[in-house]
């Protein structure tokens, strides 16, 4: 109970301990600079980026429909000159080429043209810029996109810029991996001014953004897998492209040299080393919004108290759990956030904030280990202390006991040595009882062979008479004949039965080995010699005290009484061997094997096979010998064995040379 309490009140102090260190891990969070895992957070949208999705297949077939890229590219810039010179600085002086350009375009069919250059200045001819304002003035679906940093932009806007049906900001802000990740829409400053891309798509669609998209002023870019259909602008005014291609289509004409690239470089999210140009960002900016394709962003900031009550929740709980559930828990977490966040980037194009989720889970993870370990460590030691206190409490109560337990050593002594002073009186029972059922069933021996076997002699040969006589006729002297066959047959049995009862050969000079010579032969002729039999020794006479020798025979009889009723066996083989103190009795056979004789000692006794070996058991113990029975070689058959000391044996002569083999069939 004491240790429940103790194991309850560190429960409560683990999870306090967790809840505050989560909430304090959560505060830091919210409050550091993002920019610390703005790293991390730009790789996880590079990498998704490249994943196919049905917003990235809306891109890609919107930007095979729609989209068409003019550049004026290296290629334009070598072979397009004024007075022998290439044009290097397209934007103040190719605006008459420009003119051409859009002239050529509207005679197209185009939906919309999207001019990604920087207009606002002046050029070197005033009469060039009036003509291109001109022709601007003339349609009403060309977009220019402009520095929103520009005086001439904010205050004196020029003729080319008032002429414009729409200008957006041009500005593309690239983060630390010189990848363009995400645009505002609407740029609040003087005045709310459009972003290019917006603009074009405005004027492309006649459409509006949506409501959601415009309050929260931000979109990620989802990069195409596709590349934009793009020509050089030389070919565009020398009329090397196909007509037909244009048609329909919105047109971004726009500058990409190596040259204007050297100062900002940018690069596409699926290559580091692959240049692309600000129009191609451009361009993927009005697809995402044409095509419903761009990213939305999930931010920790949108929902703090939620991230709060995360990072405690996830406190208390690392910090009061085992090390392998914390474990199993974290990575199931672990996996459940990257799923849940792949799984809104698919169905909702949403980038939920993962850095800062991965690093309170890992913080917290750390934390909790590291009070669960201290706090563990204190309750341990806490259970520790108390331990000793109640091991010095046992110690004297066992120091009291052991004053017990003497007084009861004492008492039993005294019991255990009346005990076996009882176990020695019940063996001189059994001894006196064997004894006596031996003098009995030698008495029944007597009776039978000097009475009843006398008797039947009498009258086999009073029958014998009758045959002789010629007094009675030959049927019935036939019937006679069967009679003495009968009473021959009677008077075997009844020789046998004195010999079972009373072995005569235990008697005379030759003793146990003759014995159990004609236990065998016996044993072959109940059987009518199915079962082959064979004694193997080396010990011509072995002499034990009279009661030892009769309940050894009585064990082997009884063994081998078992092995005709139960073993079906075709050998038997008993062997007696001296070795060092001692001599070995095995009784083997061929049988049906150790686990399916009934007669196994395994088997609780019954009246029909248990009292013989509880004989067996009984007797063995009176003359001081060990018997077991033994599975045989390969489970096949069982052996018996009986080990008697030499103390017990009075006489035992052997012929090293000569070992008895005797097969009976």
């Amino acid at each position: 109970m004491f240790n429940k309490q103790i194991t309850r009140k560190y429960i409560l102090r683990k999870r306090l301990l967790g809840l505050i260190f989560g909430l304090v891990l959560s505060i830091i969070v919210l409050k550091v600079d993002k920019k610390l895992w703005l790293p991390l957070e730009l790789e996880t949208i590079n990498n998704r980026n490249i994943s196919v999705t049905n917003a990235q297949r809306r891109l890609d077939q919107g930007i095979k429909n729609d989209l068409v890229l003019i550049l004026f590219d290296d290629k334009t810039q070598f072979l397009l000159r004024q007075n022998g010179m290439p044009i290097k600085d397209f934007e103040r002086r190719g605006r008459e080429l420009l003119k051409s350009a859009i002239e050529k375009l509207e005679s197209y069919g185009v939906r919309s043209i999207g001019l990604n250059l920087n207009l606002s200045g002046p050029s070197n001819n005033i009469q060039t810029d009036d003509l291109l304002a001109k022709t601007i003035s003339n349609y009403k679906n060309i977009v220019i996109a402009d520095s929103i940093y520009s005086n001439t932009f904010l205050f004196q806007p020029n003729n080319i810029l008032k002429s414009v049906s729409g200008i957006g900001y041009g500005e593309l802000y690239s983060d630390y991996d010189k990848v363009v990740h995400k645009i505002k829409p609407i740029e609040y400053g003087y005045k709310n001014i459009l972003a290019f891309s917006y603009a074009l798509f405005s004027n492309a669609f006649k459409n509006d953004i949506s409501k959601d998209l415009k309050l929260n002023n931000e979109f990620y870019l989802l990069y195409s897998n596709t590349q934009i259909p793009r020509y050089s602008f030389i070919d565009l005014v020398q009329g090397k492209v196909n007509a037909k291609l244009f048609k329909d289509k919105i047109v971004i004409l726009g500058v990409s040299t190596k040259s204007k690239l050297m100062k900002e470089q940018l690069y596409t999210p699926f290559s580091k080393i692959e240049l692309i140009s600000d129009s191609e960002v451009q361009a993927t900016a009005f697809a995402n919004l044409a095509y419903h394709s761009y990213l939305t962003k999930l931010s920790i900031n949108s929902y703090p108290f939620c991230f709060i009550v995360l990072s405690v929740l996830l406190g208390m709980i690392f910090s009061s759990i085992s090390t392998i559930n914390r474990i199993i828990i974290a990575t199931i977490l672990f996996i459940s956030t990257f799923t849940f966040s792949q799984f809104t980037y698919n169905s909702y194009q949403l980038l939920v904030e993962l850095v800062p989720l991965i690093f309170i889970l890992l913080g917290n993870l750390i934390i909790g280990s590291l009070i669960f370990l201290q706090l563990n460590l204190q309750e341990q030691n806490l259970e520790l202390e108390n331990a000793l206190l109640l091991l010095q409490k046992r110690s004297k109560e066992l120091e009291n006991s052991q004053e017990l337990l003497k007084g009861k050593n004492q008492e039993l002594t005294v019991t255990l040595k009346e005990l076996n002073e009882k176990i020695d009186e019940i063996n001189e029972v059994r001894k006196q009882l064997s004894g006596r059922r031996e003098e009995e069933r030698k008495r029944i021996a007597r009776e039978l062979h000097d009475d009843t076997l006398a008797r039947i002699t009498d009258l086999k040969r009073y029958i014998e008479t009758l045959i002789m006589s010629s007094d009675i006729s030959i049927l019935l002297k036939q019937k006679l004949g069967v009679t003495i066959q009968i009473l021959d047959s009677v008077t075997q049995e009844i020789r046998r039965t004195i010999n079972a009862l009373r072995p005569s050969m235990l008697d005379n000079a030759l003793g146990l080995i003759p014995a159990i010579e004609n236990l065998l032969d016996e044993l072959g002729r109940r059987s009518n010699y199915r079962i082959k039999t064979k004694l193997m020794t080396r010990i011509t006479k072995l002499r034990l005290q009279e009661s030892d020798e009769i309940n050894l025979y009585r064990i082997i009889q009884e063994s081998l009484n078992n092995i005709f009723k139960h073993a079906n066996a075709s050998l038997v083989e008993v062997s007696i061997s001296e070795q060092p103190g001692q001599v070995l009795f095995l009784i083997k056979d061929n049988g049906v094997g150790f686990t399916h004789r009934m007669d196994m000692p395994q088997q609780a006794p019954t009246a029909r096979n248990g009292y013989g070996l509880i004989d067996m058991k009984e007797r063995a113990e009176l003359i001081g010998a060990s018997l077991q029975y033994l599975p045989g070689p390969n489970s096949i058959g069982t052996i018996l064995e009986i080990t008697i000391s030499l103390d017990k044996i009075h006489i035992i002569n052997k012929d090293t040379k000569l070992e008895i083999s005797l097969s009976r069939k």
